[in-house]
């Protein structure tokens, strides 16, 4: 039961979110997930293994579009108002058997559906994450011959974002890939053009960089897999599938840490709200910081993926004007009439801390963070290969330390101007509680509140 209604559940607002979850699972997936608890629609669920994705795959087919996730919200609650508590057991029970059913005969033909669509365009494939079912996929060498990135969108109305996985060529010439994306075709294609995948990471808890683990171990089932701590914290969390290992956890070392070291981040309750972690990676040969959402180097203009979704939804190329309006509301920064310096002070530093993580999360949990980031200081890093924005960038460790700074009670890299932080204050209260606000974090940027 757990794993057919987990997808459609949102998070409690204790929770530490990745960027995406702020921004779409709250807005997204709320009516949804209040329509799943009511019958006879929860039992309906609840016994059809693939009830989360049926409705999504048929009405898009009706509609002949990418986004169906307004009419789905509209169907969904239709149907659970039908054994509201003005029906008998009775009508209750009988509607509950018919919707079993008819959830069973709508698999049947969301299963062909599903296929049909898989084979005639190479971009599709199911996703928890808008554009939920087709997305271009971008390959770019990083590392000649050693790293790739491979970039797809992420969004949320006009609000969108590039993402990064990361593969790795180890000396055996097997892949070592690290935050798997939807398992398109033309995704597959690329990948496997670049030899054999022998190992599977998920180097956090963000929704947007471990939803599709499960399913690209369904097609590599040889491929290791080994996963950040904290996974499973939440009844809203998704199954991740079988693990051989847990990274800082596990009696065992991954089989390829010779070649690729690691340095965990990891917080839980009772220390804070809710579960965070994040694992870089050190890739020797290379001499190249792997990230996810630790450090970043902002672009002066929208990343060439972007065009694939473009402002809302219709592939276009973004303007400098739109891509600094979706960069900056992506982080919670205050719009206040000045996006293009805005977005030049934070594309100015060699990289920068996400101001979401930065006055979100680390706030209560700034002796954890430091500790982390010093031992990832320590290693002999040139360039960095992030999950977001511009990859790779070069940096060494003083620059990494430096887009810290807050962390030491040092000036960072980036500052807040006045004004800027209104919105990420009233989250980190909401998120964290009055404590996160009394921290030398917030306190050194009272003045752009």
């Amino acid at each position: 039961m757990a794993n057919a209604l987990n997808p459609l559940c949102v998070p409690p607002l204790t929770s530490h979110l990745g960027s995406l979850e702020v921004v779409v699972l709250r807005g997204c997936w709320t009516s949804l997930a209040g329509a799943c608890q009511r019958p006879p629609l929860r039992q309906a669920l609840a016994t059809s293994s693939v009830a989360a994705t049926v409705a999504v795959v048929a009405t898009a087919l009706r509609r002949g579009r990418r986004h169906a996730w307004s009419k789905t919200n509209r169907r969904v609650c239709s149907l659970a108002a039908v054994g509201g508590e003005g029906a008998s057991a009775n009508a209750g029970d009988d509607i509950g058997r018919r919707s079993v059913f008819a959830l069973a005969a709508t698999a049947a033909a969301a299963s062909g559906a599903d296929a049909y669509l898989r084979a005639s365009d190479e971009r599709y494939s199911f996703s928890l994450l808008a554009p939920s079912l087709f997305k271009e996929t971008l390959r770019t060498e990083l590392v000649p011959g050693l790293i790739w990135g491979f970039e797809q969108v992420i969004a949320f109305q006009t609000v969108s974002a590039n993402i990064r996985m990361t593969v790795v060529r180890l000396r055996d010439g097997k892949l070592w890939v690290s935050g798997p994306l939807a398992p398109t075709r033309q995704l597959l294609r690329l990948l496997n053009e670049l030899g054999e995948v022998a190992h599977l990471v998920v180097a956090g808890t963000a929704l947007e960089h471990k939803v599709s683990l499960a399913e690209f171990h369904r097609i590599y089932p040889k491929a290791s897999v080994w996963v950040a701590p904290g996974q499973n914290a939440t009844l809203a969390d998704v199954n991740i599938g079988p693990v051989d290992g847990v990274l800082g956890q596990s009696a065992q070392r991954p089989p390829w840490q010779e070649e690729i070291d690691f340095q965990v981040f990891y917080v839980a309750p009772p220390e804070t709200q809710g579960t965070y972690s994040e694992v870089a990676f050190f890739h020797r040969v290379s001499k190249t910081l792997l990230a996810t959402d630790a450090v970043l180097k902002v672009p002066l203009s929208p990343p060439p993926i972007l065009s694939s979704y473009g402002y809302d939804g219709t592939p276009c190329e973004l303007s400098r004007e739109q891509w600094q309006y979706k960069f900056i509301a992506f982080n919670f920064l205050n719009m206040r009439g000045a996006n293009e310096a805005d977005l030049a002070a934070l594309a100015q530093p060699s990289a920068v801390v996400s101001p979401l993580l930065r006055f979100t999360l680390y706030p209560i949990c700034q002796s954890a963070a430091s500790a982390w980031v010093k031992e990832i200081a320590a290693w002999p890093f040139d360039r960095v290969v992030a999950a977001h924005l511009d990859s790779p960038f070069p940096l060494r460790p003083n620059e990494f330390l430096k887009a810290f700074g807050f962390l030491f009670d040092r000036q960072s890299s980036w500052e807040p101007a006045p004004g800027q932080l209104t919105q990420l204050y009233k989250l980190s209260e909401q998120l964290d509680g009055p404590a996160a606000l009394e921290s030398s974090i917030w306190k050194a940027a009272a003045g752009a509140v």
